[in-house]
């Protein structure tokens, strides 16, 4: 099965979702966030070939789809899937370019949470629920995209992928080491600093995010010379 019709399943069997806590992407406000991919995020980052998957921990909650409910603002969303003049999806592109000398469409980009939550941004999403998300749908996303390396955002987001791959929660300041500690196949996974305020605030203050984006760059890069060698053999 090619990509676009692996990932094609995917979206069918989110649309086959019913019930639960959540709000679901086809019911929810007439449908108008349900696009032809798992999330609406990928929206403006679906490169089925891309070497970086991003990882968020969820789209958006009811409150906020309620409170950004003007005709520029859904119009703008319908478009990229996202609210692009968010302070924390313009630091996200920012590091992507400037460590990773990426545009955010270049990458492929989730969520773990595949429905609108209730509440709140800031409302909390229990690991179990995140975890059978990363199982029914993070994993296969890995799967059929293959990147090179995958960052999750935020703690929560990476510990519920771990979790999903059946191994045990690591400590934040290790999640963030470029050190092959948490693989799926040829994938590498890690966990950055969410790019919001609080992640920034979290980690330590602005000079600590860049450090540990500049670390995995350098981790990154190193992947994909080592891939281009390697492709180089094979066709000497």
């Amino acid at each position: 099965m090619d990509t676009e019709a692996a990932m094609a399943l995917l979206v069918a069997k989110r649309r086959a979702e019913a019930g639960g806590r959540y709000h679901h992407l086809h019911l929810y406000d007439g449908g108008s966030w349900d696009f032809d991919f798992v999330v609406p995020w990928t929206k403006s980052a679906c490169r089925l070939d891309a070497d970086l998957m991003i990882i968020g921990q969820d789209w958006a909650s009811e409150d906020y789809l309620r409170r950004n409910d003007s005709a520029k603002q859904r119009a703008d969303r319908a478009l990229t899937g996202q609210d692009a003049h968010l302070a924390t999806n313009q630091n996200l592109k920012r590091l992507l370019a400037s460590h990773f000398g990426l545009c955010f469409s270049q990458t492929y980009a989730t969520n773990v949470l595949v429905f609108i939550k209730r509440g709140g941004m800031s409302s909390n999403v229990p690991m179990k629920d995140l975890r059978a998300c990363a199982v029914a749908y993070t994993l296969p996303q890995l799967e059929i995209v293959k990147p090179r390396m995958a960052l999750c955002l935020g703690a929560k987001t990476f510990n519920s992928v771990r979790s999903a791959l059946g191994l045990g929660r690591l400590g934040w300041q290790d999640a963030c080491i470029p050190s092959a500690h948490t693989r799926m196949g040829l994938t590498e996974i890690y966990g950055v600093p969410h790019t919001g305020s609080w992640g920034t605030k979290n980690a330590g203050g602005p000079q600590a995010v860049e450090a540990i984006w500049a670390d995995l760059a350098r981790r990154f890069h190193m992947l994909a010379g080592s891939a281009q060698q390697s492709f180089a053999a094979d066709r000497s």
